[in-house]
């Protein structure tokens, strides 16, 4: 049975192990072996940032790669391949337990009086790399600092954060996480050596879902069919209710005729209330999905201006998202409201055109 050690997160998930504390890798396997060859050989870069859509396994990867490094600190005694993690190693459950001393692991913060995760990385968060950084070095060996995901930054985190990059310490890598690597200041990417990750194959993630005991009735093959390649979305799928979500959703959006209020102010309350906040986080990335979709094939028919106004919708429906769980606003009526425009943009074939 699964024993949680790694702190809760902003996007845990129970009964699934955090990044931090997963000692499978699927997956990944060129970008894996490329960046241990690269440390042995000395030259791995001092910032990494590891592009891909969300629940592939770019955190994980991160991990074991910082693993990898307290492992073996001497890079030219390290292996060609990424040392797998000893689930019952000391590292391994300092790591999983965010108290390993060479690493430090950003995300969003939880405010103790709200009683709630931020909805942004703030700038606070960011200028612990300094404090980080001006204690020496455990054993003398590398130190890794992960911010996931870096997407989630502010502009003053971001602004806080090249600082560091532009001037590293000896002996320190940084690994960004990014969904949208598009959204980050072009300055932090050019310090970067960018690894883009693909989604997993439908075998590897029917694999992996089996053995994280979160296939849908034994048949994670059939969820992973219909995830993307993300197994986050596999689990949301089948464990949370994000296939009927997601369905009814696109009901609604793309209905030809009159907008029906009943049925999103039904999905509203479906997502709302109490122990209802990872449905109501399906239902928004759900949202955001679909402008990006819409975003690529304009941009894949070569309607630049298209594409434009569906990047401008997706970037005020993320503002309106963040804006919803920092305020606490109604959920219902920000179903309704989402769900409402989506319908007018798509309906106009104008992502601009909200009808609002």
């Amino acid at each position: 049975m699964f024993e949680r050690i790694a702190p809760e997160r902003f996007d845990t998930l129970p009964d699934i192990p955090e990044p931090a504390e997963n000692p499978l890798l699927v997956g990944h396997s060129e970008a894996a072996t490329m960046l241990a060859g690269a440390y042995r050989a000395g030259k791995l870069h001092h910032g990494l940032l590891f592009a891909g859509p969300p629940g592939i396994g770019k955190a994980t990867l991160a991990f074991h790669l910082a693993h990898h490094l307290f492992t073996h600190p001497d890079p030219s005694n390290a292996p060609g391949h990424l040392t797998a993690p000893d689930a019952a190693g000391q590292a391994f459950r300092l790591i999983a337990q965010d108290v390993h001393p060479s690493l430090l692991h950003l995300t969003r913060p939880y405010v103790e009086r709200d009683k709630k995760f931020k909805t942004v990385i703030t700038v606070d968060e960011i200028r612990r790399i300094q404090r980080f950084l001006s204690l020496t070095p455990h054993d003398g060996g590398y130190r890794v600092v992960i911010v996931d995901p870096a997407d989630d930054m502010n502009v003053s985190a971001a602004n806080a954060l090249l600082k560091s990059l532009e001037e590293p310490p000896p002996r320190t890598v940084f690994i960004l996480i990014a969904h949208s690597p598009g959204r980050l200041l072009p300055t932090i990417r050019s310090r970067c050596q960018v690894i883009r990750l693909q989604p997993l194959g439908d075998d590897a993630l029917g694999g992996l879902l089996g053995a994280l005991g979160a296939a849908d009735g034994g048949d994670g093959q059939a969820v992973a069919a219909h995830a993307g390649g993300s197994v986050r979305n596999a689990i949301l799928l089948s464990q949370f209710g994000g296939a009927e979500i997601t369905s009814v959703l696109q009901r609604l959006v793309e209905a030809r005729g009159a907008f029906d209020s009943t049925e999103a102010l039904r999905l509203g309350d479906a997502v709302s209330g109490r122990e209802r906040d990872v449905q109501f986080a399906i239902f928004n990335r759900a949202v955001l999905d679909m402008i990006a979709e819409r975003a690529s094939a304009f941009a894949a028919a070569g309607d630049a201006e298209a594409a434009a106004g569906a990047a401008d919708l997706w970037e005020e429906t993320n503002a309106a998202i963040r804006d919803a769980e920092t305020y606490n606003l109604d959920r219902k009526q920000h179903v309704a409201g989402l769900a409402a425009r989506l319908h007018a943009a798509f309906r106009t074939g104008d992502p601009r055109r909200t009808g609002m």
